[in-house]
């Protein structure tokens, strides 16, 4: 959780779309061998912009590029297939690659591509997706904010109808009772084994909390719960 916070409070200081892929490749997934990512927003006309890419010979080619729907989804490539299928998040056949969609409330803000210097082990895949699904939340509400047309993402800033409480009221009935165990002081792994949820999902949650409340750790989570009377 530290290193998904430490790339939160990075993202506040606004870089560039390219400089998040170089992060993505040299730091926060350095150990597991990346040859290249490339990341792109998803338009409400089913258009793809290629906003960051690392360790690709071709990127100018695609930098900033619309490229529209019937172009982009008959590419028949293994990425482009398990986009196509509407995978969470998979690798593809040969294990080289794994495609992961950046999901925010459930809509779709556009797709992640993690490629790798040599095929992921099937011992490996497990840890490898959980690292790269973990920081695809924080990416994906990068993605979610540009699309509104809000150019920060700094820690605490939230906009739901102006109100810097009005998230607490799209709180899910899982968020709520996680929300109840940050307040008891229950770490995720005690908090994953009591409700029968796997511990990377009890951090997507979480994240998604500390956006509803408009805070950054669980500590503001577990005093704003008090302070809304959220539990």
């Amino acid at each position: 959780m530290s290193e998904i916070r430490k790339f939160i409070e990075w993202l506040s200081f606004h870089p560039t779309s390219e400089d998040i892929a170089r992060a993505l490749a040299t730091q926060y997934l350095r150990e597991f061998s990346v040859h290249g990512i490339r990341f792109g927003r998803l338009n409400s006309d089913d258009s793809i912009v290629v906003l960051g890419q690392f360790g690709y010979a071709d990127a100018d080619q695609y930098r900033d590029r619309v490229i529209p729907s019937n172009e982009w989804r008959s590419v028949n490539s293994p990425d482009t297939v398990l986009i196509n299928s509407g995978t969470q998040g998979e690798f593809t056949p040969n294990h080289s690659m794994y495609v992961s969609c950046l999901r925010d409330r459930g809509v779709i803000q556009g797709y992640l591509i993690v490629e790798f210097k040599n095929p992921v082990a099937d011992s490996d895949k497990g840890r490898t997706a959980e690292a790269i699904e973990d920081l695809c939340v924080p990416i994906a509400l990068y993605l979610s904010f540009q699309n509104r047309g809000v150019t920060s993402m700094a820690p605490g800033t939230v906009l739901l109808n102006d109100s810097r409480d009005a998230g607490a009221g799209q709180l899910t009935q899982r968020q709520i009772l996680i929300l109840r165990g940050m307040v008891e002081g229950k770490t995720n792994h005690e908090l994953a084994t009591e409700m029968g949820f796997s511990v990377s999902t009890i951090r997507h949650e979480t994240m998604r909390i500390y956006q509803a409340l408009a805070v950054s750790d669980r500590k503001e989570a577990a005093k704003k719960a008090l302070m809304l009377s959220l539990i």
